[in-house]
Protein backbone atom coordinates (compact mmCIF):
# COMPACT_ATOMS: atom_id res chain seq x y z
CA UNK A 1 0.00 0.00 0.00
CA UNK A 2 1.40 3.34 -0.95
CA UNK A 3 -0.75 6.15 0.98
CA UNK A 4 -0.34 9.80 -0.19
CA UNK A 5 -1.52 13.06 2.10
CA UNK A 6 -1.50 15.91 0.20
CA UNK A 7 1.31 16.17 -2.43
CA UNK A 8 4.11 13.54 -0.26
CA UNK A 9 3.69 9.94 -0.14
CA UNK A 10 3.62 9.52 3.39
CA UNK A 11 3.44 5.38 3.74
CA UNK A 12 4.69 2.41 1.80
CA UNK A 13 3.66 -0.42 3.45
CA UNK A 14 3.11 -4.64 2.67
CA UNK A 15 -0.28 -5.07 2.65
CA UNK A 16 -0.64 -7.56 5.85
CA UNK A 17 0.68 -4.43 7.58
CA UNK A 18 -0.78 -1.43 6.38
CA UNK A 19 -4.05 0.23 8.05
CA UNK A 20 -5.86 2.19 5.69
CA UNK A 21 -6.76 5.91 7.91
CA UNK A 22 -10.50 6.62 8.04
CA UNK A 23 -11.88 8.61 5.51
CA UNK A 24 -9.00 7.60 3.32
CA UNK A 25 -9.71 7.23 -0.52
CA UNK A 26 -9.03 3.94 -1.54
CA UNK A 27 -7.88 2.77 -5.25
CA UNK A 28 -7.42 -0.92 -6.05
CA UNK A 29 -4.58 -1.44 -8.07
CA UNK A 30 -4.10 -4.73 -7.40
CA UNK A 31 -2.09 -6.52 -10.42
CA UNK A 32 -0.64 -2.78 -11.55
CA UNK A 33 2.44 -1.01 -11.19
CA UNK A 34 3.36 1.88 -9.42
CA UNK A 35 6.16 4.22 -11.11
CA UNK A 36 7.15 7.90 -10.17
CA UNK A 37 5.89 10.35 -12.50
CA UNK A 38 8.27 10.42 -16.00
CA UNK A 39 10.19 13.81 -16.82
CA UNK A 40 11.31 15.64 -20.07
CA UNK A 41 14.46 17.15 -18.79
CA UNK A 42 14.34 19.08 -22.43
CA UNK A 43 11.26 21.57 -23.10
CA UNK A 44 10.22 24.53 -24.50
CA UNK A 45 6.76 24.91 -23.55
CA UNK A 46 6.25 28.24 -24.12
CA UNK A 47 6.99 27.56 -27.90
CA UNK A 48 3.79 25.77 -27.72
CA UNK A 49 -0.03 25.92 -27.24
CA UNK A 50 -2.45 25.26 -24.50
CA UNK A 51 -2.37 21.18 -25.60
CA UNK A 52 0.95 20.63 -24.88
CA UNK A 53 0.34 20.82 -21.00
CA UNK A 54 -2.83 18.45 -20.39
CA UNK A 55 -1.27 16.26 -23.23
CA UNK A 56 1.66 15.32 -20.95
CA UNK A 57 -0.36 14.67 -18.11
CA UNK A 58 -1.58 12.15 -20.04
CA UNK A 59 0.90 10.32 -21.37
CA UNK A 60 2.52 10.56 -17.62
CA UNK A 61 4.96 12.99 -17.95
CA UNK A 62 4.40 15.24 -14.79
CA UNK A 63 7.39 17.40 -14.77
CA UNK A 64 9.22 18.89 -17.40
CA UNK A 65 12.69 21.47 -17.53
CA UNK A 66 11.92 24.41 -19.79
CA UNK A 67 15.31 24.83 -21.20
CA UNK A 68 14.95 28.42 -23.16
CA UNK A 69 12.24 30.66 -22.94
CA UNK A 70 10.93 34.70 -22.67
CA UNK A 71 10.69 35.00 -18.98
CA UNK A 72 7.27 36.43 -18.79
CA UNK A 73 6.05 33.65 -21.24
CA UNK A 74 7.37 31.09 -19.00
CA UNK A 75 6.22 32.68 -16.25
CA UNK A 76 2.33 32.97 -17.06
CA UNK A 77 2.42 29.45 -18.39
CA UNK A 78 3.55 28.49 -14.92
CA UNK A 79 1.28 30.79 -12.97
CA UNK A 80 -1.68 28.79 -14.90
CA UNK A 81 -0.58 25.36 -13.90
CA UNK A 82 -0.42 25.92 -10.17
CA UNK A 83 -3.61 27.51 -10.17
CA UNK A 84 -5.58 24.96 -11.56
CA UNK A 85 -6.22 27.05 -14.94
CA UNK A 86 -4.49 24.88 -16.87
CA UNK A 87 -4.00 20.75 -16.30
CA UNK A 88 -0.09 20.61 -16.29
CA UNK A 89 3.45 19.09 -14.97
CA UNK A 90 6.20 20.36 -12.88
CA UNK A 91 8.02 22.84 -14.48
CA UNK A 92 11.56 23.94 -13.33
CA UNK A 93 12.79 26.64 -15.71
CA UNK A 94 16.03 28.19 -16.96
CA UNK A 95 15.18 31.58 -17.95
CA UNK A 96 16.56 33.02 -21.64
CA UNK A 97 19.03 30.74 -23.49
CA UNK A 98 22.63 32.82 -22.41
CA UNK A 99 24.36 33.15 -25.54
CA UNK A 100 26.80 35.46 -27.74
CA UNK A 101 24.34 35.88 -30.91
CA UNK A 102 20.81 36.64 -30.52
CA UNK A 103 19.63 33.49 -32.52
CA UNK A 104 16.33 33.57 -30.78
CA UNK A 105 13.58 35.80 -29.38
CA UNK A 106 13.89 33.93 -25.95
CA UNK A 107 18.33 34.39 -26.11
CA UNK A 108 19.57 36.62 -24.01
CA UNK A 109 23.34 37.69 -25.08
CA UNK A 110 26.61 37.93 -23.02
CA UNK A 111 28.99 38.56 -25.56
CA UNK A 112 32.04 39.67 -22.74
CA UNK A 113 32.49 37.91 -19.45
CA UNK A 114 31.21 41.00 -17.53
CA UNK A 115 27.89 40.14 -19.79
CA UNK A 116 27.49 37.03 -18.41
CA UNK A 117 28.30 37.57 -13.98
CA UNK A 118 25.51 40.60 -14.96
CA UNK A 119 22.91 37.99 -16.90
CA UNK A 120 23.47 35.37 -13.77
CA UNK A 121 23.01 38.04 -11.05
CA UNK A 122 19.77 38.97 -12.82
CA UNK A 123 18.27 35.67 -13.28
CA UNK A 124 19.61 34.21 -9.77
CA UNK A 125 17.31 37.37 -8.48
CA UNK A 126 14.20 36.18 -11.09
CA UNK A 127 14.37 32.88 -9.15
CA UNK A 128 15.54 30.70 -11.94
CA UNK A 129 15.93 27.01 -11.10
CA UNK A 130 18.85 26.78 -13.53
CA UNK A 131 20.67 28.09 -16.06
CA UNK A 132 21.52 27.35 -20.42
CA UNK A 133 23.98 28.06 -22.47
CA UNK A 134 24.16 27.94 -26.35
CA UNK A 135 26.79 26.98 -29.19
CA UNK A 136 27.76 30.58 -30.12
CA UNK A 137 28.94 31.38 -26.36
CA UNK A 138 32.50 32.04 -26.56
CA UNK A 139 35.45 30.80 -24.50
CA UNK A 140 36.30 33.37 -21.38
CA UNK A 141 32.75 34.17 -22.12
CA UNK A 142 31.71 30.40 -20.59
CA UNK A 143 34.16 30.04 -18.13
CA UNK A 144 33.04 33.00 -16.43
CA UNK A 145 29.23 31.78 -16.63
CA UNK A 146 30.23 28.85 -15.27
CA UNK A 147 32.29 30.38 -12.40
CA UNK A 148 29.45 32.63 -11.60
CA UNK A 149 26.36 30.42 -11.59
CA UNK A 150 28.88 28.34 -9.31
CA UNK A 151 29.17 31.64 -6.43
CA UNK A 152 25.14 31.86 -6.55
CA UNK A 153 24.61 28.23 -6.48
CA UNK A 154 22.62 27.54 -9.76
CA UNK A 155 24.11 25.18 -12.18
CA UNK A 156 24.47 25.79 -15.79
CA UNK A 157 23.01 22.90 -18.74
CA UNK A 158 22.74 23.28 -22.48
CA UNK A 159 24.84 23.17 -25.56
CA UNK A 160 28.64 22.77 -25.86
CA UNK A 161 29.53 25.85 -27.52
CA UNK A 162 31.49 25.37 -30.60
CA UNK A 163 34.67 27.27 -29.07
CA UNK A 164 34.58 24.93 -26.29
CA UNK A 165 35.43 20.96 -26.16
CA UNK A 166 33.27 18.65 -24.85
CA UNK A 167 35.97 17.46 -22.41
CA UNK A 168 36.66 20.91 -21.36
CA UNK A 169 32.82 21.24 -20.61
CA UNK A 170 32.68 18.75 -17.91
CA UNK A 171 35.81 19.17 -16.56
CA UNK A 172 35.22 23.04 -16.24
CA UNK A 173 31.26 21.72 -14.61
CA UNK A 174 28.49 22.52 -17.01
CA UNK A 175 26.18 20.15 -15.52
CA UNK A 176 24.07 18.87 -17.94
CA UNK A 177 25.09 18.63 -21.65
CA UNK A 178 21.66 18.26 -24.24
CA UNK A 179 21.64 16.39 -27.14
CA UNK A 180 24.31 14.06 -28.85
CA UNK A 181 25.37 16.36 -31.85
CA UNK A 182 26.54 18.99 -29.16
CA UNK A 183 29.47 16.54 -28.90
CA UNK A 184 30.27 16.80 -32.77
CA UNK A 185 29.19 20.73 -33.65
CA UNK A 186 32.05 22.42 -32.19
CA UNK A 187 35.81 21.18 -31.69
CA UNK A 188 35.44 17.72 -33.69
CA UNK A 189 33.77 19.38 -37.11
CA UNK A 190 36.31 21.87 -37.41
CA UNK A 191 38.46 19.38 -38.00
CA UNK A 192 36.56 18.00 -41.29
CA UNK A 193 36.02 19.88 -44.20
CA UNK A 194 31.98 18.47 -44.20
CA UNK A 195 30.08 16.39 -42.57
CA UNK A 196 30.45 13.31 -44.76
CA UNK A 197 34.12 13.14 -44.03
CA UNK A 198 33.51 14.23 -40.31
CA UNK A 199 30.68 10.96 -40.16
CA UNK A 200 33.44 8.70 -41.36
CA UNK A 201 35.77 9.57 -38.23
CA UNK A 202 32.93 8.82 -35.97
CA UNK A 203 34.11 5.43 -35.06
CA UNK A 204 37.88 6.48 -34.52
CA UNK A 205 35.95 8.85 -31.88
CA UNK A 206 33.96 6.61 -30.20
CA UNK A 207 37.13 4.40 -29.60
CA UNK A 208 39.19 7.12 -28.48
CA UNK A 209 37.86 10.25 -27.20
CA UNK A 210 34.60 9.23 -26.15
CA UNK A 211 36.13 6.57 -23.78
CA UNK A 212 37.76 9.73 -22.09
CA UNK A 213 34.57 11.84 -22.44
CA UNK A 214 32.45 8.98 -20.56
CA UNK A 215 35.26 8.77 -17.93
CA UNK A 216 34.92 12.06 -17.45
CA UNK A 217 30.79 12.46 -17.02
CA UNK A 218 31.00 9.32 -14.83
CA UNK A 219 33.48 11.48 -12.82
CA UNK A 220 31.97 14.61 -12.53
CA UNK A 221 27.96 13.02 -12.68
CA UNK A 222 27.34 15.07 -15.94
CA UNK A 223 23.67 14.62 -16.83
CA UNK A 224 23.63 13.97 -19.91
CA UNK A 225 20.27 14.63 -22.29
CA UNK A 226 20.75 13.18 -25.38
CA UNK A 227 17.71 13.34 -26.80
CA UNK A 228 17.38 10.93 -29.59
CA UNK A 229 14.32 10.91 -30.94
CA UNK A 230 14.23 14.31 -31.76
CA UNK A 231 17.21 13.39 -34.45
CA UNK A 232 15.49 9.97 -35.26
CA UNK A 233 12.68 12.20 -36.25
CA UNK A 234 14.87 14.36 -38.10
CA UNK A 235 16.23 11.39 -40.09
CA UNK A 236 12.89 10.05 -41.09
CA UNK A 237 10.85 13.17 -41.42
CA UNK A 238 9.69 12.50 -44.81
CA UNK A 239 7.51 8.91 -43.28
CA UNK A 240 6.65 10.88 -40.72
CA UNK A 241 4.90 13.87 -42.26
CA UNK A 242 3.65 11.64 -45.04
CA UNK A 243 2.18 9.09 -42.56
CA UNK A 244 1.64 11.51 -39.75
CA UNK A 245 1.19 9.88 -36.28
CA UNK A 246 -2.48 8.90 -34.97
CA UNK A 247 -1.79 11.08 -31.94
CA UNK A 248 -1.07 13.98 -34.39
CA UNK A 249 -5.29 14.63 -33.45
CA UNK A 250 -4.61 16.24 -29.92
CA UNK A 251 -2.72 18.89 -31.45
CA UNK A 252 -4.61 22.08 -31.76
CA UNK A 253 -5.60 23.20 -35.37
CA UNK A 254 -2.98 25.92 -36.22
CA UNK A 255 0.18 23.36 -34.61
CA UNK A 256 -1.26 20.54 -36.38
CA UNK A 257 -1.31 22.55 -39.86
CA UNK A 258 2.04 23.85 -39.54
CA UNK A 259 3.01 20.77 -38.96
CA UNK A 260 1.69 19.69 -42.33
CA UNK A 261 2.95 22.25 -43.90
CA UNK A 262 6.66 21.85 -43.28
CA UNK A 263 7.18 19.39 -46.71
CA UNK A 264 10.00 17.19 -46.51
CA UNK A 265 12.62 18.59 -48.96
CA UNK A 266 13.81 16.23 -51.71
CA UNK A 267 17.29 16.10 -49.45
CA UNK A 268 14.91 14.62 -46.75
CA UNK A 269 13.83 11.88 -48.68
CA UNK A 270 17.48 10.89 -49.94
CA UNK A 271 18.36 7.11 -48.24
CA UNK A 272 21.69 7.92 -47.95
CA UNK A 273 20.71 11.34 -46.48
CA UNK A 274 18.37 9.58 -44.11
CA UNK A 275 21.34 7.19 -43.09
CA UNK A 276 23.82 9.46 -42.01
CA UNK A 277 21.33 10.69 -40.07
CA UNK A 278 20.14 8.11 -38.45
CA UNK A 279 23.91 7.85 -37.92
CA UNK A 280 23.52 9.97 -35.28
CA UNK A 281 20.95 8.25 -33.34
CA UNK A 282 22.91 5.22 -33.32
CA UNK A 283 26.60 6.92 -32.11
CA UNK A 284 23.89 8.77 -29.31
CA UNK A 285 22.87 5.06 -28.14
CA UNK A 286 26.13 4.25 -28.18
CA UNK A 287 27.61 6.61 -26.23
CA UNK A 288 24.79 6.41 -23.85
CA UNK A 289 25.45 2.85 -23.69
CA UNK A 290 29.58 3.53 -22.63
CA UNK A 291 27.38 6.53 -19.95
CA UNK A 292 25.59 3.54 -18.41
CA UNK A 293 28.30 1.13 -18.01
CA UNK A 294 30.13 3.88 -16.05
CA UNK A 295 27.14 5.10 -13.86
CA UNK A 296 27.14 8.47 -15.32
CA UNK A 297 23.70 9.76 -15.16
CA UNK A 298 21.41 10.12 -18.22
CA UNK A 299 18.05 12.03 -18.74
CA UNK A 300 15.03 11.56 -21.03
CA UNK A 301 14.67 14.96 -22.88
CA UNK A 302 12.94 15.94 -25.96
CA UNK A 303 13.03 19.11 -27.17
CA UNK A 304 9.44 19.47 -27.82
CA UNK A 305 8.28 22.27 -29.38
CA UNK A 306 9.74 21.12 -33.47
CA UNK A 307 7.14 20.00 -35.72
CA UNK A 308 6.50 16.08 -35.24
CA UNK A 309 7.74 15.99 -31.41
CA UNK A 310 4.11 14.87 -29.84
CA UNK A 311 4.14 16.10 -25.82
CA UNK A 312 4.30 13.09 -24.04
CA UNK A 313 4.94 10.26 -26.60
CA UNK A 314 8.07 11.52 -27.94
CA UNK A 315 9.18 10.92 -24.04
CA UNK A 316 7.59 7.04 -24.63
CA UNK A 317 9.73 7.52 -27.94
CA UNK A 318 12.87 8.30 -25.96
CA UNK A 319 12.70 5.90 -23.12
CA UNK A 320 12.51 3.13 -25.85
CA UNK A 321 15.46 4.42 -27.67
CA UNK A 322 17.48 4.63 -24.44
CA UNK A 323 16.81 0.71 -24.15
CA UNK A 324 18.57 -0.10 -27.02
CA UNK A 325 21.76 1.38 -24.78
CA UNK A 326 20.40 0.15 -21.49
CA UNK A 327 17.71 -2.70 -19.99
CA UNK A 328 14.20 -0.92 -19.71
CA UNK A 329 15.04 -0.54 -16.00
CA UNK A 330 17.99 1.81 -16.31
CA UNK A 331 16.00 3.36 -18.84
CA UNK A 332 12.77 4.08 -16.80
CA UNK A 333 15.34 5.21 -14.12
CA UNK A 334 16.64 7.79 -16.39
CA UNK A 335 12.60 8.74 -17.38
CA UNK A 336 12.04 9.22 -13.73
CA UNK A 337 15.08 10.62 -12.09
CA UNK A 338 14.07 14.72 -12.48
CA UNK A 339 16.15 17.45 -13.21
CA UNK A 340 18.12 16.84 -9.25
CA UNK A 341 18.20 18.99 -6.43
CA UNK A 342 20.60 21.56 -8.10
CA UNK A 343 18.04 22.18 -10.53
CA UNK A 344 15.00 22.85 -8.65
CA UNK A 345 14.49 19.41 -8.83
CA UNK A 346 12.95 17.17 -5.13
CA UNK A 347 15.72 15.31 -3.83
CA UNK A 348 13.63 12.04 -3.75
CA UNK A 349 12.09 12.76 -7.14
CA UNK A 350 12.46 8.95 -8.74
CA UNK A 351 11.64 6.97 -6.21
CA UNK A 352 8.38 5.83 -3.82
CA UNK A 353 9.65 6.53 -0.32
CA UNK A 354 7.64 8.42 2.40
CA UNK A 355 8.47 11.94 1.41
CA UNK A 356 8.67 11.46 -1.84
CA UNK A 357 6.44 13.44 -3.88
CA UNK A 358 3.05 12.38 -5.03
CA UNK A 359 3.01 12.59 -8.53
CA UNK A 360 2.83 8.75 -9.59
CA UNK A 361 1.58 6.70 -12.80
CA UNK A 362 -0.42 3.28 -12.88
CA UNK A 363 0.18 1.34 -15.58
CA UNK A 364 -1.09 -2.17 -16.31
CA UNK A 365 2.23 -3.92 -16.83
CA UNK A 366 5.78 -3.94 -15.37
CA UNK A 367 7.14 -1.35 -17.15
CA UNK A 368 10.58 -1.58 -15.55
CA UNK A 369 10.98 -5.25 -17.28
CA UNK A 370 8.84 -4.00 -20.69
CA UNK A 371 8.45 -0.61 -21.67
CA UNK A 372 4.85 -1.30 -23.37
CA UNK A 373 3.46 -1.25 -20.14
CA UNK A 374 3.99 2.99 -20.15
CA UNK A 375 1.19 2.57 -23.43
CA UNK A 376 -1.22 0.78 -20.71
CA UNK A 377 -1.53 3.95 -18.01
CA UNK A 378 -4.60 3.65 -15.53
CA UNK A 379 -3.91 6.23 -13.75
CA UNK A 380 -1.87 8.95 -12.74
CA UNK A 381 -1.73 11.48 -9.56
CA UNK A 382 -0.29 14.51 -10.08
CA UNK A 383 0.36 17.08 -7.12
CA UNK A 384 -1.74 14.58 -4.60
CA UNK A 385 -4.79 14.46 -7.28
CA UNK A 386 -6.02 11.33 -8.55
CA UNK A 387 -6.48 11.33 -12.29
CA UNK A 388 -8.19 7.77 -13.64
CA UNK A 389 -8.46 6.38 -16.89
CA UNK A 390 -11.84 7.86 -17.46
CA UNK A 391 -10.67 11.22 -16.61
CA UNK A 392 -7.63 11.25 -18.79
CA UNK A 393 -10.06 9.92 -21.89
CA UNK A 394 -11.94 13.15 -20.87
CA UNK A 395 -8.90 14.90 -21.08
CA UNK A 396 -7.77 13.93 -24.53
CA UNK A 397 -11.31 13.92 -26.07
CA UNK A 398 -11.24 17.74 -25.06
CA UNK A 399 -7.87 18.04 -26.85
CA UNK A 400 -9.02 16.01 -30.18
CA UNK A 401 -12.52 18.28 -30.49
CA UNK A 402 -10.31 21.68 -30.00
Amino acid sequence: MVLLSAERIVAVEGMRTATVPPGAEEVDAEGLYLLPGLWDLHTHLAHLDDHAPPLLVTQGVLGVRDMGAVPEEMEAIRGRIESGELLGPHVVRAGPTLNGAPNAAHHRVIGTPEEARAAVADLAAAGVDLLKTHNATGRETYFALLEAAEETGLTVGGHVPTAVSPLEACEAGQASIEHIVTLFEGTYMARFEDQRTAAQGVPEWLATEAVELADCFAEHGTLFVPTLRAYELRAHWAAEHDDPDAAWRYLDDATRAEWLADEPSDLDRREDVIALRQAVVDTGITFVRMLAERGAPIGTGTDIAGPGLLPGFSLHAEVRLLAEAMTPAEALRAATRGPGAKAGGDPLQGRLVPGAPADLVLVGGNAFEDLAALEDIRAVVLRGRLLDRGELDRVLDGLAGE
